[in-house]
Order: C-alpha cells, then structure tokens, then sequence
C-alpha cells in the first residue's frame, strides 16, 4: 500500500493519542551534524511560574529598609519576628510559606539568584512568557523554543529525552527535535484493543519503513526515523508506567495538580530511561488584587509550589545530586503595592534552584542585589536586574547538561558565566 506523508503524520499522531501522549515531532534535517553527546544520567527541570510571580515575596530582602516603606500590607516581618521570614542571611528571608525549602537552603542544595532579568522587557504576559520560552529578544514569534534547541545541538542517551508534563507541549520545547507532552506517566497504559501493543508496533514499523530491512524507503527515511522514535519512546513510557510507583525516603506529596506534576517528574528520572530534560508549568501568580501577604492566595500557591519541590527533593534521595531545577517566570512585580493590596507586572526577579548542579558556596542568594532606593530602581517603580535570565539557563545547559553550544541556545547574546551552577 501507498502511503503518502500527511497520512502518515496523521498516523503517528493517532498513535501518540493512543498511547496518551502529545508528541512534537518535525524533521530532523536541521540538526547540528556534530551534536555534543550530553552528560549521561544529569537532568534539568524547567517550572514556568505563569503570570509572574512576586519574588519580592518570595525571597525578601529585609535588609533593605525600603521593602518596608513600600508594602505596606503585604511585607514579611523580618526574621525572629513574629510571621517573620525564615532567615537566610543577614540580608534576605525565605517566606514562611516556603518553609518546606528552608532544610535545602540550609544544606546548600538550594538557592535563589535575585534580580534577574533582561534590558527589554515590556511587561506583557504575552511578550515575556515568549521571550522567557524562546530565549530571543526581539523576534521570537518565529522562534523555536531555547530547550529544544538544546536537544537539537546536542545527542542525548536515549528516546524520551524531553518530557512536559502538561496536557500541552510548552513553547520552550517546541520546534525540530523531538520531545513528549504527557498528563502523567498513568495516563500511558496501553488502553485494550484487538491487537496486542506488540502487534501495532511491529505493523507500524513494517508500514513506514522502520526496519533496515526495506530497501525502497529512501524518500521516507527521515520520516521513518520519526516514527522510530516515536514508537520507541512509547514503549519505554508505557514499561514505567506499567512498574507502578511508591515514593521513597518518606516523601510524601500532597493531594493537588502540582504535586502530582513533581511526582511524576521524579518518577521519569528514576527510571533512568536518559530523560534529561522535563519541564513544569505552575500558573495563578498574576497577583493584581488582593495578593495576600502570610494569609491568602500568594502565600497558599508558594506552599503548594515549595512543598512539591520538597516531597521531589526528598523522593530522589541521592539522585538529587544528577538533577537541577530552576524556576522561571514572565517577570517580577512592582515594588510597591497598588491600591487594590496586590502587585503589578514589574522588571527583574527571582529565581530558584534546588539540586546537585548547584555550585556550592556560602551564600544561599547570589547575584548583585540592585537595591530599593528610589533612586536605585527601574523607572522609579521597579527591581533592577543585575543578571539576565540567558546566562543562566545558557549555565544550566552548558555545565549541568554538558552543551556547550550557548550561542545557538541564545542567538545574539553574549553569555556571561553567573557562578550558580557547577560543571
């Protein structure tokens, strides 16, 4: 039988609906031809914070006196206070409601790098969110998205070497190289049917040519080594979630959608299947009204967000030490705050990393802290940045994961080294 393209993308995207997966697959043909093999067994988790989260708040700077002068609802008492933030220096506090976080802070597998960002930003959800996914300024509507040009540059250790866990494939992972969108690894049962998955495996492989034996398949190769892939990602998901998971060293997750996420997150990793790339969406954080300081909406999703990192952490164990995780988001929020007790879309903000892949050091913020003054911020309204959001995902990937090819991850920029991460 004749078959020609547009059926066959319409077959493989059956089978990863099948399979309950969201495969993005495009040619192959604009790979790096001398791809740098990645670091076996290392990982990197991307948690996209949609909306912008107040990083202000997240980790506070109570040092600076002016943090005080402009919240006046929303700050967090400085430490030893009552409802004060978990000290963390002599300079910045953890929120209360991040105190899940605070053991890791202490023994130097987590950190926060305070006053990211980048000269250009225009506060749009929209404009930022792209920029923050695609790494380019300027021009990125026709942009792939900066993690898949990692795995494009870069070979990696097995097939399923990207998963969102999402019902979406985020536009971070999107573009040539292969990478997976799954609900969770539960949802990849192989459903019953009249074929065994063996059977539809095998008749699908003799269809589009996924067999060296088939010597008339050189105008569908390319498309034949898709469906490879494809297949054989499928099978190595389906084989975890077939093994059934409990998690370990006393972790418990909560019952909610984010924990759940960081569950099967480490579920992936422990498999060990060469998955070095997953990525976490965790939204709610466009906090205009009524933001709430220890009480209220902010203060219970940064619970439910440090929680699940701590019940990932914890469920890893030893494994921690191959995995980095560093958060991201739209933007920071304003330093003062607006008259309906909320925040509005900012300039530079705070990151989180928790794992192995962290450089040790002293001090569990980095970064150049920009100050408060009024003098000193953007616009007279804003948090400063001192370091830009590319130099640290450029650092992810090129120490953690071993790609060294950060010019083609961020186009035109010129990557400066933040000292956050260790080769």
């Amino acid at each position: 039988m004749q078959t020609n393209r547009r059926q066959f993308l319409k077959t493989v995207a059956g089978t990863g609906a099948l399979y309950g997966i969201s495969p993005w697959q495009g040619t192959a043909a604009d790979l790096i031809p001398d791809a740098t093999p990645v670091r076996k067994g290392k990982t990197l988790v991307a948690v996209f914070l949609r909306g912008g989260i107040d990083g202000l708040n997240v980790v506070v700077p109570h040092g600076d006196r002016y943090y005080y002068e402009y919240r006046s609802s929303l700050a967090i008492a400085r430490p030893g206070r009552r409802d004060g933030a978990h000290e963390l220096d002599e300079f910045f506090g953890l929120h209360p409601a991040a105190s899940a976080l605070k053991p890791f802070f202490d023994d130097g597998s987590a950190a926060a790098l305070h006053a990211v960002g980048y000269a250009k930003n225009t506060r749009s959800h929209f404009e930022e969110q792209d920029t923050w996914e695609t790494g380019v300024v300027g021009g990125s509507l026709s942009s792939d998205g900066w993690l898949n040009r990692h795995l494009a540059s870069s070979a990696g250790h097995g097939p399923v070497r990207a998963v969102a866990i999402s019902d979406n494939l985020p536009r971070m992972l999107r573009g040539d190289a292969p990478a997976y969108a799954i609900r969770g690894v539960e949802d990849l049962a192989m459903p019953e049917t009249h074929t065994s998955p063996d059977a539809l495996r095998n008749a699908l492989a003799r269809a589009y040519c996924t067999t060296p034996a088939d010597h008339h398949c050189e105008a569908r190769a390319l498309l034949a080594r898709t469906a490879s892939a494809t297949l054989e990602g499928t099978r190595q998901l389906e084989s975890i979630a077939r093994a059934g998971y409990e998690p370990a060293n006393g972790a418990e997750y909560a019952d909610n959608a984010t924990a759940r996420r960081f569950r099967e997150a480490a579920r992936l990793i422990k498999a060990d299947i060469g998955t070095e790339v997953i990525q976490i969406d965790h939204g709610g954080w466009d906090t205009h009204n009524n933001q709430g300081g220890l009480t209220g909406g902010f203060p219970n999703r940064l619970r439910e967000l440090t929680e699940a990192m701590a019940a990932f952490a914890t469920d890893l164990g030893d494994k921690l030490d191959d995995v980095l995780l560093v958060t991201l988001s739209d933007f920071g929020r304003t330093v003062r705050e607006n008259g309906s007790a909320g925040t509005d879309h900012g300039w530079a903000n705070c990151m989180l990393a928790l794992g192995g892949g962290l450089a040790r050091s002293d001090k569990p913020v980095r970064g150049t802290w920009t100050g408060l003054a009024p003098e000193q911020l953007e616009r007279g309204r804003d948090l400063q940045h001192s370091t830009d959001f590319r130099d640290v995902l450029a650092d992810a990937t090129a120490l953690h994961l071993g790609n060294p090819n950060s010019p083609f991850l961020f186009p035109g920029h010129e990557v400066a080294n933040t000292g956050l991460f260790k080769a």
